[in-house]
């Protein structure tokens, strides 16, 4: 299985066999497998065949009945592939180079972030994440995409979390992604972030016409001991760049839109009264 573990489809496949492979030692029929839990025979063919989608709790009942190792703790041998199915799941509705880009990001030490339209995943509340990529996407992909952008965040908040640097050009602020509530809380949660040790949250006004900050957006990574790396994305393209001297322009333009940005409490303050607007 090591060639499939991206493909959710071939993983499937792997569920389904495994419940054979596990139902065929016991010495059962598909008729007192579903009969044992709670559930049609039809239903079991038909994850045996791979023509179901495999439910957390499906895995976590076989795990149990079969008494998997793991079982009793939710780690069971069908929990584990179940896990894995939702991730490669995942990983099908994200651009190629942006999963790339996240399994990077990850292990970043550092993060600088110039954003010019919205308010940058990292720092997004689910409600504003759910509203702005709501109207153009399925259900199914809609709720995949937002539980990646809930998962990324997590990164902020572990132990030796990353020094996280985002400069914000005013107008994510009075974007009404989602409406007045979700603007309001939305900025809530960035002067909650921005008040964390390891995190700025700058903001750039109108006022300060720098042009160096109206040619978009991007991300900086920075390692401990790898080469940096620069990420861009618009018009539904994405890029991961590895060019020094690319990278090193854009370390230059984003300290000179640091500068040019407001102070930390000035960004506090600033972001405040963009959130009376929404009341």
């Amino acid at each position: 299985m090591a060639g499939d573990q991206r493909d959710p489809d071939a993983l499937r496949v792997h569920f389904g066999l495994e419940l054979r492979r596990r139902r065929h030692r016991a010495k059962l029929s598909q008729n007192e497998l579903a009969k044992a839990l709670g559930c049609t025979p039809q239903w079991i063919c038909q994850l045996e065949k791979a023509d179901k989608t495999v439910s957390e709790q499906t895995a976590l009942d076989l795990d149990t009945y079969f008494k998997t190792d793991g079982w009793d703790q939710d780690e069971g041998h069908f929990h584990r592939i179940y896990q894995t199915v939702r991730r490669a799941g995942r990983r099908r509705v994200l651009r190629p180079s942006f999963d790339d880009y996240r399994e990077q990001e990850g292990k970043a030490i550092g993060i600088r972030c110039l954003a010019a339209q919205i308010i940058p995943g990292l720092l997004q509340t689910e409600s504003y994440a759910y509203a702005l990529m709501g109207e153009c996407e399925p259900a199914e992909t809609l709720e995949a995409r937002v539980a990646v952008r809930m998962e990324r965040q997590e990164i902020l908040r572990r132990d030796k979390a990353p020094e996280a640097m985002f400069v914000l050009d005013e107008s994510v602020l009075r974007r009404p992604v989602g409406g007045d509530q979700v603007m309001a809380d939305q900025i809530d949660h960035l002067i909650s972030m921005a008040q964390r040790p390891n995190i700025q949250v700058l903001v750039m006004p109108f006022t300060r016409v720098t042009p160096l900050a109206l040619g978009g957006g991007f991300i900086l990574l920075n390692f401990a001991t790898e080469a940096d790396l620069m990420y861009v994305e618009a018009g539904g393209i994405s890029q991961l760049i590895e060019s020094r001297d690319v990278l090193f322009e854009a370390g230059v333009h984003f300290t000179l839109v640091m500068g040019e940005a407001l102070s930390k409490a000035e960004s506090i303050e600033f972001m405040s009264q963009a959130r009376e607007g929404y009341l």
